[in-house]
């Protein structure tokens, strides 16, 4: 898998990316909570990660929110993203702890397209939550996969969750979404003064 090393927030924190992503922030104004990339390969590059061509990756600086313990707290931020995606529901699969500080899931979201009822893109989160305690920090690192313009059909709920798993898109996203967690790396504590 071609990755490549990227400076978050000014340096102060590093993480790693799939090659061929573009920085957000060169072309429109991005939030300063957030760092956003979007795939920007064409179909005559070659990358042997699996990754089609819609893909974004965005990482999101939050306040920690109250929960009871992490796995609430991801529902929290799940609920969030929803409200802001005008999405009328998801579908979770895939949920994982990968150390005491990190997990991650995948989630089926129907979302509307341009805010129109008619047009819903079923779209795959790739979902990463990583807390930080100490800095009352909670750090949202989420992969978008376009999978398409189709309602979600809750009668087939079971063959979409099947079907996305087998995604060869979806297992991509997941599993660099796995790495860029676990390269995250805090190079200057005092962003968080």
């Amino acid at each position: 898998m071609n990755t490549e090393k990227v400076q978050l927030y000014g340096g102060t924190i590093s993480s790693t990316i799939p090659s061929g992503f573009l920085d957000v922030s060169m072309i429109r104004e991005v939030p300063d909570t957030q760092e956003v990339y979007v795939n920007s390969r064409t179909d005559s590059d070659h990358f042997d990660d699996g990754l089609g061509r819609n893909e974004s990756i965005i990482f999101d600086l939050l306040e920690r929110v109250d929960a009871t313990d992490d796995k609430e707290a991801l529902e929290v931020h799940i609920g969030e993203i929803s409200e802001l995606n005008d999405s009328d529901g998801w579908l979770k699969i895939n949920w994982k702890q990968l150390d005491n500080t990190s997990q991650t899931v995948i989630l089926i979201e129907s979302a509307k397209k341009w805010g129109k009822q008619s047009l819903e893109e079923v779209v795959v989160i790739c979902m990463g939550l990583i807390r930080f305690k100490e800095f009352d920090t909670d750090v949202v690192i989420t992969i978008n996969v376009p999978l398409g313009t189709k309602l979600l059909d809750s009668e087939n709920e079971q063959k979409l969750k099947e079907s996305v798993c087998e995604n060869s898109n979806v297992k991509a996203a997941y599993r660099i979404l796995q790495t860029t967690i676990k390269d995250f790396k805090i190079v200057d504590k005092t962003l968080f003064v």
